[in-house]
């Protein structure tokens, strides 16, 4: 791979540039072409953990792995952990493109996929906007082929018009990978994509991290919490209202009514958080309610919980409901994402409908009152992760997909 960054057309600092060279590269079985993965995101979410585990697991298959992003400071975490894998990570300025400056853009992006020959671009975007560029670029660069992947389903509005060029653009992409059969159906249903193209590959979880091995974090000692209080939890970012957060906090509302030694866990950070902490204060819960903040101990949190809680009004395939999974906690979820896949309703969890409060309280005191079962539940939505929804599954699943268009 040529060392020599492409340049910035201000006449600044380099616009892509590889962070780390990789490691042991004389030591790595050469994989068949090398893979490109682009993600445009400057938030740290599932998407990103996604890209992560598949530079990873891809470099650890033989691949030759690099990856686009943005060099936005709040996505550093994601360059410096891609870097420490030992993946050719490039940083692109976080400027936005303007129609004068798309094409220098484009070139750029042709210039760093030029130094992976006939490799495979793997786009990662939420939704079905954006990409053209890099589509282009890849064009431009001679790459093998461009596989996109969609994490979320289509949520704007939609016009004949978006459907017409979307279609256009399609054309151009190998494979479209849905991470969850409901979103593969709402692509097909409401945007009209190819079916041939559209595949689904779930996402994965680490099962040696998210365990029922894992040791729970002393939440007596850190949160004051009674030592056999139950504990009803949620992992979410607080950006956003479609993790349904609201509602979690109306539903604890209803159970501290009933039960009122029960404490709720909030784990997770975002602009939304002031609001939140107001709600709680406004329902009278303050005092039971405890929002963690950004952690880097989710899995010991989620082993300290009895319960855990989705009430997402929409989703693709929602980390946070396959790791609590995984860790063996009977988990309660809308019916959105991959939900309906991994949820058999009462037997390897609890389906509510979307923004009902009651219900979702009224699913967390049956399994507050009836250990026996929950702990039933959580066993067995626990199998259902470890079969078919391991990290290696989802690579082995991607790589089946590249081979398929190689």
């Amino acid at each position: 791979m040529s060392t020599r960054p492409a340049r910035d057309t201000r006449g600044d600092a380099p616009l892509t540039a590889p962070i780390a060279p990789r490691r042991n590269a004389a030591a790595l079985v050469p994989g068949p072409f090398p893979v490109v993965l682009f993600t445009n995101s400057v938030v740290m979410g599932g998407m990103e953990e996604h890209v992560l585990q598949l530079a990873r697991g891809l470099r650890d298959r033989g691949f030759r792995v690099g990856v686009i992003c943005s060099r936005d400071d709040a996505i550093r975490p994601l360059r410096e952990a891609l870097a420490r894998a030992g993946v050719e990570v490039h940083a692109l300025s976080s400027r936005k493109a303007s129609p004068i400056g798309a094409l220098p853009r484009m070139r750029e992006l042709a210039g760093v996929l030029r130094a992976y020959p006939r490799a495979i671009l793997h786009l990662h975007f939420t939704g079905h906007i954006g990409g053209d560029l890099a589509t282009i670029a890849a064009r431009v660069a001679g790459s093998r082929a461009v596989i996109r992947s969609v994490h979320l389903p289509p949520v704007t509005a939609v016009r004949r018009r978006d459907r017409m060029v979307l279609r256009v653009r399609d054309r151009m992409l190998a494979r479209i990978i849905c991470v969850s059969e409901q979103t593969r159906r709402a692509h097909l249903d409401v945007l009209g994509r190819d079916d041939k193209r559209c595949v689904v590959v779930h996402n994965g979880v680490d099962l040696t991290k998210f365990s029922p091995d894992v040791p729970p974090v002393d939440v007596r000692a850190e949160f004051g919490f009674d030592e056999d209080a139950p504990i009803v939890g949620t992992v979410a970012r607080l950006g956003e209202t479609r993790k349904g957060i609201d509602c979690f906090l109306d539903a604890a509302a209803l159970i501290a009514a009933q039960r009122p030694a029960t404490r709720f866990l909030i784990v997770g950070e975002g602009d939304l958080r002031p609001a939140l902490e107001r709600q709680a204060e406004a329902l009278g819960i303050a005092s039971k309610v405890v929002f963690t903040g950004h952690r880097t101990d989710v899995p010991g949190l989620l082993a300290a919980m009895r319960i855990f809680a989705a009430p997402s009004l929409y989703e693709a395939c929602q980390y946070n409901l396959l790791e609590a999974m995984a860790v063996g906690l009977p988990s309660i979820s809308t019916p959105t994402g991959v939900a309906p896949e991994v949820i058999s309703d009462g037997v390897t969890g609890m389906l509510i409908p979307f923004s009902d409060a009651p219900a979702l309280a009224r699913a967390a005191l049956e399994l507050i009152d009836d250990a026996v079962r929950a702990d039933q539940i959580g066993r067995r939505g626990r199998d259902v992760i470890a079969e078919r929804f391991s990290v290696d599954a989802m690579i082995e699943g991607v790589v089946r997909v590249y081979r398929d268009v190689a």
